[in-house]
């Protein structure tokens, strides 16, 4: 609500005319609906709710932008998902709100923050520079970006930290690295002071007064091979749930290949990728199944969906996606997926008891013209997850976004 009313007075202030020559304002909708659950629904559509209608107003003004975002859906009701403030000097911007963050080279999904679950409300910091060295290339750049925020649910159903960092290196043009942690630490019962905010960002939690903190860490890359007929990009990304020595470990894997052709009739993107969040058990025993999204103390939740990946712990994926540009507004999308849930058979796992596996697949058709995009999907899903209250059979999705 405080951050409502300063948003409010901010905009009041700003529209006097001496702002007017620097100030930009912009109006957006948008409006979501699906007749049946699917796993890891797209177009900002969640599993707990059939529908989903937004109303953003994003306003900038010199180096301030803030934007005021109202959601509804059947589930939350109302909710402020995606509504922040920031400010910009020189190479850092700093924020507040709740931004939802996409931390992969994939753009599918990411098996540390994703879009799977909502965004938390948080505090940040981004910082993004070229290199102005003679020995590296004039595209070398850098980036980091980092937030301490509050997640919902993850600790006893409570409320607890979520501290990340995702730095990106980018020595030549088409070569990305990225380096990523999240550290879920403090709330009910917890540390939630200055050392413990030093070791969730910084030291070894294992043995010491925070070994409650829960880290998660690794690294990706993306590589675009230089083609002018048919480039292609190589991506990966692992994350370890566990932490050895400071390093992480009990790693979990995402890979894939995304080949664009834009010289033939319907220019084409083709995107393989594979997912796998199975851990084996290790000498130690500190890895095994189960590991990835699960900890002692904190669940690696927010608002009950995982904060990765949606196939959660225990399960792997095998995706094929086509998109076709058929004319200068049509695209058409086509997807299969062959999915494994629950590979293990854990009775506690949170989207099925017992092992599922099954064919995901969709067709999809957007138009796109100006600041409108319209897209309308038949899907189907061959496997049930009891626990999400998601059923075989097929289903129907449209949505609309409109830019004013």
């Amino acid at each position: 609500m405080k951050l409502l009313i300063f948003l409010f007075i901010f905009i009041m202030y700003s529209v006097q005319p001496i702002y007017a020559q620097s100030q930009a304002f912009r109006m957006s909708t948008f409006l979501a609906y699906h007749s049946e659950n699917i796993l890891g629904l797209k177009n900002n559509l969640s599993s707990s709710d059939e529908g989903i209608s937004k109303f953003n107003i994003k306003y900038n003004i010199a180096n301030l932008e803030s934007q005021l975002a109202l959601n509804y859906d059947g589930y939350n009701k109302f909710t402020l998902d995606g509504t922040y403030l920031q400010y910009t000097a020189g190479i850092a911007t700093y924020g507040v709100g709740a931004v939802d963050r996409h931390w992969s080279f994939s753009k599918n999904t990411s098996l540390i923050l994703s879009h799977n679950a909502r965004p938390s409300k948080a505090i940040y910091l981004k910082l993004e520079d070229r290199f102005e060295y003679d020995w590296l290339p004039s595209k070398a750049n850098w980036s980091l970006e980092m937030f301490n925020g509050f997640t919902e649910g993850s600790l006893r159903n409570n409320q607890s930290m979520l501290l990340g960092v995702r730095a990106i290196l980018s020595p030549i043009a088409g070569l990305d690295f990225e380096l990523i942690q999240t550290s879920q630490w403090g709330g009910k019962d917890y540390n939630n002071g200055i050392s413990s905010l030093g070791a969730a960002l910084f030291f070894e939690t294992n043995d010491s007064s925070n070994a409650n903190i829960n880290k998660m860490a690794g690294f990706g890359i993306s590589y675009l091979i230089p083609s002018i007929k048919m480039p292609l990009r190589i991506y990966g990304q692992t994350i370890g749930e566990d932490e050895a020595g400071n390093l992480p470990s009990c790693f979990s894997y995402l890979a894939g290949l995304e080949w664009t052709n834009a010289k033939i009739m319907y220019p084409t993107i083709l995107n393989i990728e594979a997912i796998d969040t199975r851990i084996d058990t290790t000498r130690n025993g500190n890895c095994g199944p189960h590991t990835m999204y699960n900890n002692n103390i904190y669940k690696y939740i927010n608002y009950g969906k995982t904060m990765g990946t949606a196939i959660d712990t225990e399960g792997t994926s095998l995706e094929l996606n086509v998109l076709s540009k058929i004319s200068k507004t049509l695209n058409i999308k086509f997807s299969t997926k062959s999915v494994t849930i629950n590979d293990n058979n854990w009775s506690g796992h949170r989207l099925s008891s017992k092992r599922q596996s099954g064919l995901m697949n969709s067709l999809g058709i957007s138009w796109i013209k100006d600041n409108v995009i319209l897209n309308g999907d038949i899907y189907n899903q061959g496997f049930n997850l009891n626990k999400a209250g998601i059923k075989t059979g097929y289903g129907v999705s449209f949505s609309s976004s409109i830019i004013f």
